[in-house]
């Protein structure tokens, strides 16, 4: 494994770490477990077998007991009793006494009192540290064929050092072959991981692969299925982005190609004036000359502005302090908006008529900029009043909690060509007007999009052209609210 020195490295691990930890962690947690509990099984088998042998010891120095008149002797030589608790691990130790204190035979010194006091047939196991501090395991057996006979305990002990040397035996043929199996274990994870890992090098060699200028989908059927959700979402990513690529190429190549016209326009007039001014410097500006160069640069500058204006409605990070959100009453903004075009439509000679048919009761807030909303208001009544009949109306209604603006003029209908395309960015009907950009429309969808509302084109019989906003807002009852001056 290639584990780097750096700690800072483990912050953010790589997926065959992050693979890696919990598996390793989970095989050392479940040997060291496994090993804990057959070395703590083996300690206590090993007790079980040496207690065993020791209750053995003391059962063959019993049978070497006998008793005459109720009076208890020990029949065996000190060299037999020796060699019935012989053993060659350790030196074990006895005694054989009776329960007044007579010794028969033996060299074990305990303070067993509180063990002589039982009555107990079974053998007895005890631990307890020798005079010269050992530690013991010792066994008690207590003899009295007959209620007559005197009573004899035999006790048999041996050093724990034995155990202790046993069980460590046991742990090491328990953790060396554990030990030595994780070297080959946790290569083997490792080599395996890394294995099941390839299919996303591949798919991060094909990510590269594409570069900036391909964005393709990513071919999904090698790909494992926990990793198919991920290449669905990155190939919808890409058609988002191509789409957006797209149109973002469109409306550059549109742009410029829109500018073109007032610029060449500028070029040319500025060119005369020019010649003019070489041919007699004397000789006073065209007037005429200056009013075409003025419209000329008016138009240039008004399809600047609806650049701007387009871009930022597109850009939904933009911290422009003119498209700052905020909650806003809808019905007012719409109501005050409408209001500054009565003027204008004066002045065209064509009527404006607002009528409200919200409740006042009803408060109609919405999260956003009123600005941008009120900009939306007066590019659908400046394209009413500019190219629509002489009467245009602009009607507020309500459904629920969305309020529906419907903004309507009386002439001509339109063709299906135009109804189609009205609301792409530089289209312009046929209406013969020089003015405009094509971007108003297009600007004022997406101001409406980014409310959360829609904007769209009525399919009414019958002439004029309708257009209606559905915007959803937070409607509440208020209590004694003032109507402002524009409703009603």
């Amino acid at each position: 494994m290639n584990l780097r020195l750096n700690p800072l490295g483990w912050i953010n691990p790589s997926l065959l770490k992050q693979l890696m930890l919990p598996v390793v962690a989970l095989w050392v947690a479940c040997a060291v477990l496994a090993a804990g509990a057959a070395y703590l099984l083996a300690g206590r088998s090993t007790n079980t077998s040496f207690d065993r042998l020791l209750a053995d010891d003391a059962q063959a120095l019993a049978a070497q007991l006998r008793w005459n008149n109720g009076k208890a002797s020990f029949a065996a030589s000190k060299e037999t009793a020796d060699s019935l608790v012989f053993d060659s691990l350790s030196l074990s130790h006895y005694s054989v006494h009776t329960a007044s204190g007579r010794k028969l035979v033996g060299d074990l010194h305990l303070d067993a009192t509180e063990i002589e006091a039982r009555t107990d047939t079974q053998p007895i196991f005890f631990s307890q540290a020798s005079p010269h501090g050992t530690h013991l395991r010792a066994v008690a057996l207590r003899i009295q064929p007959s209620p007559s006979d005197e009573t004899v305990w035999v006790m048999v002990a041996e050093s724990k050092q034995k155990r202790r040397q046993v069980k460590e035996e046991i742990a090491t043929a328990i953790f060396l072959p554990a030990a030595l199996a994780g070297f080959i274990i946790i290569p083997l994870f490792y080599y395996s991981i890394q294995a099941a890992l390839s299919p996303t090098r591949r798919l991060s060699a094909l990510v590269v692969a594409h570069g900036d200028a391909d964005l393709s989908p990513l071919p999904v059927e090698e790909v494992p299925e926990e990793l198919r959700e991920l290449v669905a979402h990155t190939n919808s990513l890409l058609q988002r982005l191509q789409a957006s690529v797209d149109e973002q190429r469109r409306f550059i190549a549109d742009a410029a190609h829109q500018l073109q016209t007032p610029m060449a326009g500028i070029r040319l007039l500025v060119g005369d004036m020019r010649r003019i001014q070489r041919a007699d410097p004397s000789q006073p500006m065209d007037a005429q000359v200056l009013a075409q160069l003025d419209e000329v640069a008016t138009r240039g500058a008004r399809m600047v502005k609806q650049l701007l204006a387009y871009a930022r409605v597109s850009d939904s990070t933009s911290e422009n302090a003119a498209v700052q959100s905020e909650c806003f009453d809808a019905v007012d903004t719409v109501l005050e908006s409408a209001a500054r075009w009565q003027a204008p439509a004066q002045a065209a000679s064509k009527s404006l008529v607002v009528e409200n048919h919200v409740p006042a009761a009803l408060d109609f807030q919405l999260q956003g900029s009123p600005v941008l909303l009120g900009e939306v208001i007066s590019n659908l009544l400046d394209n009413a009043i500019r190219y629509g009949g002489p009467h245009v109306r602009l009607d507020l209604h309500h459904r629920a909690s969305t309020l529906i603006v419907r903004v309507r003029d009386d002439g001509p209908p339109l063709d299906a060509a135009t109804r189609e395309n009205l609301l792409l960015p530089f289209w312009r009907g046929n209406h013969g007007l020089p003015e405009g950009s094509g971007l108003g429309l297009s600007i004022a969808q997406r101001i409406v999009q980014r409310l959360g509302g829609t904007l769209g084109l009525m399919a009414e019989s019958g002439l004029g052209t309708c257009f209606e906003i559905q915007l959803p807002c937070a409607a509440a009852p208020v209590q004694a609210r003032p109507l402002p001056a524009a409703r009603g």
